[in-house]
């Protein structure tokens, strides 16, 4: 995974995230579930300012966890994109290491994790029945997961090396 996203640098623009801003028509997404695939229809929606994260979207997406949008006739499906083998490895790492109970690290980062975890488990309709489980719990977890990895490497490349400035000084 660490080969996938080296050097981190590239998925920054001058150092800091590529934020872009635009307005646009945003269509209220309605995502069924044919054949074993994801199927998106857009119905009118508003016009929005919205705010698109192009440094942690490519980021992702070399991680395995991007999606995109195939016309199919006159739907359009949404499918995962980017590494296969990344992504296999990234899902074995969540199932592994964050979804089983009491392997978090116990420091402010797992302890985030461990929250989400359990709203997401916690999510129940009327009938007391969960709501995600299965795939689609590790999926969003997964997603958490990249997200706050991108958040922190990006945290650790802002801040200046603690050897860096006396270098400069002594030249």
């Amino acid at each position: 995974m660490l080969s996938r996203i080296y050097p981190f640098e590239a998925f920054l623009s001058n150092g800091k995230q590529l934020i872009e801003r635009e307005v646009r028509e945003v269509k209220k997404k309605q995502i069924t579930r044919e054949n074993g695939k994801s199927v998106v229809k857009f119905l009118p929606g508003d016009v929005k300012r919205i705010k698109r994260n192009r440094s942690r979207d490519a980021f992702k997406l070399r991680l395995g966890m991007g999606t995109v949008l195939e016309q199919s006739g006159d739907k359009l499906v949404e499918k995962g994109a980017g590494s296969a083998l990344c992504r296999m490895n990234f899902w074995q790492h969540v199932i592994t290491k964050i979804e089983v109970d009491g392997r978090l690290p116990d420091n402010l980062i797992g302890n985030e994790i461990a929250v989400y975890k359990e709203t997401l488990k916690n999510n129940v309709d009327g009938s007391g029945k969960q709501l995600l489980n299965g795939k689609h719990l590790q999926n969003k977890l997964m997603s958490k997961v990249a997200n706050l990895l991108f958040r922190e490497l990006s945290r650790a490349m802002a801040q200046p090396t603690p050897g860096a400035n006396a270098v400069h000084e002594q030249n």
